[in-house]
């Protein structure tokens, strides 16, 4: 009874001492979750290259060590490639484009200028004529000082570069040694769940991983369907604004509408007569990514409606910057199986629910799941 009381009394301490450190240290929180997600990459694509036809066997023989760190030297060599062939031209590119960024609003000026209605109540609008008067004293007003923003956008680029190096590093010690973390969050756990609990890791590792590593063949397709589209209309920066697609498209939602911005202000500026064309280009390849290569690739995985997806990302961003907008969508994921588990299959009890992430064959190896016939029979039985 004495043991028992000073179970609970510890267990309250636990949470209170969590719910703090979520409030006071949500940042740190948030990398370290990032980290989770590159060694639920790395780890996923060792697994995926085990089963490979050819260098599955070669890949099973390996230490766990060796076989990830392998994976993340093949990743490594993967980036340094295509920095080899192209990051030259990138470099240019991206040099271009920061050049050009003055004549956006000359160009969009100049195009508004042939739709005499829009034009004309844009032309009206009181934030339009003082930005027009001085620009700079227009930016001030959300500034504060427009070249005093300048060092705190380096040093905030210097911090993200330095915050993704961090989850890296971290994510591949995960990645090198998982067993030692699961174990020691299951010690946590009273002997009669740990059962239990290794069935969440587990049931959260399969539902993130194909996630992961389905968003980032969503996001190739996109990258690539960019830049060939553009080459093939003539837009110049055809690559750097491929990478800009490739990049936000790990956003859903938000971020192909924002990475939508900067390749029609390039057409606007070189090619206006193109902006429409491009505007096209742009709504078919995200409808191919939302109904053909998304379902395709992740097998109908993750269907959340966009409402649902969007307001968590506001959310986070309010809360959490930029970071927390990042990894939303993951957050969503491992909530939405944390649910499932520990809610309805384990208070609820019922087994019957799919989990996410799970196919026909995890169906087949689930210690916790039971058909919903085959539980309503078992429920008459017992009645």
């Amino acid at each position: 009874m004495i043991k028992a009381h000073r179970i609970n009394i510890f267990m309250v301490f636990a949470v209170i001492f969590l719910a703090m450190s979520l409030y006071f240290l949500t940042r740190v929180w948030l990398m370290m979750f990032g980290a989770i997600l590159v060694a639920v990459l790395l780890l996923g694509l060792s697994d995926y290259l085990k089963r490979a036809p050819k260098i599955g066997k070669f890949m099973r023989k390996l230490p766990h060590a060796l076989s990830v760190g392998l994976v993340a030297l093949m990743l490594l060599l993967a980036v340094a490639g295509f920095f080899a062939m192209f990051g030259s031209d990138l470099v240019n590119q991206f040099e271009d484009l920061k050049n050009m960024t003055p004549k956006a609003m000359q160009s969009i000026n100049n195009y508004l200028k042939g739709y005499p209605v829009i034009y004309d109540w844009v032309a009206q609008s009181k934030w339009m004529q003082e930005f027009i008067a001085d620009p700079a004293a227009f930016l001030s007003q959300y500034t504060g000082d427009v070249l005093g923003v300048v060092p705190v956008m380096v040093s905030g680029l210097f911090g993200g570069i330095g915050t993704f190096l961090i989850i890296l590093v971290v994510g591949l010690f995960l990645a090198l040694t998982p067993d030692v973390y699961t174990k020691s969050f299951v010690t946590l756990v009273p002997k009669q769940h740990r059962d239990k609990a290794r069935y969440l890791l587990k049931s959260s590792y399969q539902a993130l991983r194909r996630w992961l590593i389905g968003q980032f063949a969503v996001m190739a397709f996109v990258g690539v369907a960019t830049v060939i589209a553009l080459w093939l209309m003539g837009i110049p920066f055809a690559l750097a604004l491929g990478v800009i697609a490739f990049v936000l498209d790990f956003v859903p939602v938000l971020g192909p509408w924002l990475s939508a911005v900067p390749i029609l202000l390039v057409t606007l500026i070189v090619a206006p007569d193109m902006l429409l064309w491009a505007l096209l280009m742009i709504v078919v390849v995200q409808q191919l990514e939302s109904y053909v290569v998304a379902p395709a690739v992740q097998q109908r995985l993750i269907d959340l409606p966009p409402v649902a997806l969007l307001l968590s990302q506001i959310i986070m961003g309010s809360l959490t910057g930029i970071l927390g907008v990042a990894l939303a969508m993951p957050l969503m994921v491992a909530l939405i199986v944390w649910v499932q588990i520990l809610y309805v299959k384990f208070t609820l009890k019922d087994y019957s629910i799919k989990i996410m992430g799970q196919n026909e064959e995890d169906l087949k190896h689930d210690p916790y799941y039971t058909p919903k016939e085959d539980q309503q029979l078992s429920s008459l039985k017992d009645d």
